[in-house]
């Protein structure tokens, strides 16, 4: 009896150590519990767009260069020192315009001295003409001292031609790139004096399409999107065609003109050619950066507001034909008129509460 006593004791004890502890532990649950409620709900600040409908005609993008539809790479025929420069860097110049004169004192000193023997050579021919009318000379000598004539202003000729050839002119109106040239300078032959670029109000804008694409025309138009100049963009005509593709990439080379005044483009800048390849549909363009993915497939985060005003986020699957210049088209899983996350999107969960950038 006096054993049972002291084990209900003993019980009745730990059942109130037990309760005492574990009133303890729930009060202190209960307290964090309330101490994590006093925290506000997370959120996050998004950009957003509204959705709307709009037309797209697929694209092929490619990459163009713009090329002057007249340019030089001037060089010299012959060794010779610099004499004289007529022109500066990245000047305009007229067609005809002196650009690089060489030493030629040789040359004029040998044409002056040829000048002296075709004087000479006219008076022999003059003397014989006479001397055959009144037949106090022969024919012979005649044909002999015309020759000589010829002899001597074919030389002169060629004289003349290397003058002209150490005489470097604009071959026509252009532009000249930069240059470090000095008089006294010795120039080896064909050496680089310049790059004259011609007028550039109408440029040329030189790309390849893969081989499945080959089917342009010319006359078709395309789109050149300057990067630089984003998100300007240019409409130009297909204006010729390579007649073959090109074996080591299986591409088809192609030139568009453009109309350069507005856009004004320097030759050898890289641009963005955009090549219809389909028919006009229907789409919603959104940014890049508001299409998710991920082992579902592709997403976006639409903003709906809940029961007290709030906007949550809502994963919304979607499908996309293409992108384009930093924009991607979707076809369907969007209406027109939905507020999608955009920069920032990658932040969010579902249901999470979302505010627009620049609410408070």
């Amino acid at each position: 009896m006096l054993h049972l006593k002291r084990a209900l004791i003993t019980f009745f004890i730990l059942v109130s150590i037990i309760a005492g502890l574990g009133f303890i532990k729930y009060s202190q649950v209960m307290a964090g519990m309330a101490f994590a409620e006093s925290f506000p709900e997370p959120s996050e600040t998004v950009e957003t767009i509204s959705s709307t409908v709009s037309q797209w005609r697929p694209n092929l993008e490619i990459v163009g260069e713009v090329r002057a539809q007249r340019t030089l790479d001037v060089r010299n025929e012959l060794d010779g020192m610099i004499t004289g420069i007529g022109f500066g860097s990245g000047v305009s110049v007229k067609k005809g315009d002196l650009l690089i004169q060489q030493d030629i004192a040789t040359e004029q000193a040998q044409l002056a001295a040829i000048n002296a023997q075709i004087e000479l050579a006219k008076l022999d021919v003059t003397r014989f003409e006479d001397l055959v009318k009144k037949r106090a000379g022969s024919q012979e000598q005649l044909d002999r001292a015309k020759a000589q004539l010829k002899v001597q202003e074919a030389n002169a000729r060629a004289i003349e031609t290397t003058i002209d050839r150490k005489t470097i002119l604009a071959p026509f109106d252009g532009k000249t790139s930069i240059h470090e040239w000095e008089v006294g300078t010795f120039l080896s032959a064909d050496s680089h004096i310049t790059t004259l670029i011609g007028d550039t109000s109408s440029v040329w804008v030189d790309f390849s399409v893969p081989q499945r694409y080959a089917r342009v025309e010319t006359g078709n138009t395309v789109t050149v999107i300057a990067k630089d100049n984003y998100p300007t963009a240019l409409e130009a005509k297909v204006s010729a065609i390579n007649s073959q593709i090109v074996a080591d990439s299986r591409s088809l080379q192609v030139r568009a003109t453009l109309d350069n005044q507005l856009a004004n483009l320097k030759p050898g800048s890289m641009v963005a050619v955009l090549m219809p390849i389909a028919e006009p549909t229907n789409v919603i363009r959104l940014p890049n950066e508001a299409l998710r993915f991920d082992t579902f497939g592709s997403y976006v985060y639409v903003l709906e507001k809940d029961q007290e005003g709030k906007y949550r986020a809502k994963r919304t699957p979607v499908e996309y034909a293409g992108r384009e210049l930093g924009t991607v088209m979707i076809i369907s899983g969007l209406e027109s008129g939905e507020l999608v996350a955009t920069v920032g999107s990658a932040k969010l969960t579902e249901g999470m509460w979302v505010k627009a950038a620049g609410e408070s």
